[in-house]
């Protein structure tokens, strides 16, 4: 886990989440790249409304070797020759789509590690040359992020919690059922996320804690956003070969459903608003779109 601390300025900001991309290159064909590109020009234009945009990688950036496929390749003991070939070409496809999300260069709060990467001669991974070339933090596993919005004497933290993601439900409300067991371990979070499961989805959910004050107690709750973040990595596909034999892929073989394309955007809203004589009262809205 890594966490960050982040400040922010007293604006309105949208965070997308950006994960699942698997791309394996243009012959290949997998990746909804219309759509994605579409979303990072939707997102950006947010600036020109006077909005702060920041992205949050959820892994799978490329579709460069499972879990299951590196053990094979480091049992296999190749020669340095045979080795650097595919460290080559893992980088190649890491620096394609890299070329794509170049214009979101900067406006990351970090990236987290998903399961297709392939770990370099070097010691590091795709995952972490592909933060290298957005200029954003490598959040490893689990990305802990505290956004910390400023106005004069005026702090307000909001936490992001999140993870490439485990498991394989097929329907789409398992990454909200998935997180609501982990937020029911974390306080002081104020958003989990998700990626993985391709399904995009969002929930939100009440944390209820006492309140004690003189004579007069009595009930508050916090909002907990749960996020599950899409993917663009395409499930059935026209046309689709292995070689002579026309074959679909892993999903279609097996029947599953087709991914959900596209990502979520959470909408954090810091507001500062007079209450009667008192002091200003400071507060945030956050809410989300699926």
């Amino acid at each position: 886990m890594k966490q960050v601390l982040i400040p922010m300025p007293w604006k309105p900001l949208d965070v997308w989440f950006i994960g699942d991309i698997q791309w394996a290159g243009i012959k290949q064909g997998g990746t909804a790249l219309s759509h994605l590109t579409q979303t990072l020009k939707d997102a950006l234009a947010a600036e020109q409304e006077g909005r702060e945009v920041r992205f949050i990688g959820m892994g799978d950036y490329t579709d460069f070797a499972s879990p299951s496929n590196r053990a094979r390749l480091k049992s296999a003991n190749l020669y340095d020759t045979a080795t650097d070939i595919i460290d080559h070409k893992a980088e190649e496809l890491t620096e394609e789509i890299g070329e794509y999300l170049k214009p979101t260069r900067g406006k990351w709060l970090g990236l987290v590690e998903g399961h297709h990467l392939h770990e370099l001669k070097d010691g590091t991974t795709t995952d972490m040359r592909l933060c290298t070339m957005l200029d954003a933090q490598f959040l490893g596993t689990t990305g802990l992020i505290n956004l910390t919005f400023r106005r004069d004497t005026a702090r307000i933290p909001v936490v992001i919690w999140c993870h490439h993601g485990v498991g394989n439900g097929q329907t789409g409300y398992y990454p909200l059922g998935r997180l609501e067991k982990v937020a029911a371990v974390w306080e002081g979070v104020d958003v989990f996320a998700m990626g993985h499961t391709t399904k995009k989805a969002v929930e939100w959910t009440n944390k209820p804690f006492p309140r004690w004050g003189g004579h007069h107690y009595d009930i508050s709750h916090r909002k907990v956003t749960l996020v599950g973040t899409g993917g663009y990595s395409k499930y059935y596909i026209e046309g689709a070969m292995q070689g002579r034999i026309p074959r679909g892929g892993y999903a279609e073989q097996r029947m599953l459903a087709p991914a959900i394309i596209g990502s979520p955007v959470v909408h954090i809203r810091p507001r500062r608003t007079s209450v009667g004589s008192k002091k200003d009262h400071v507060s945030v809205d956050i809410t989300a779109e699926g």
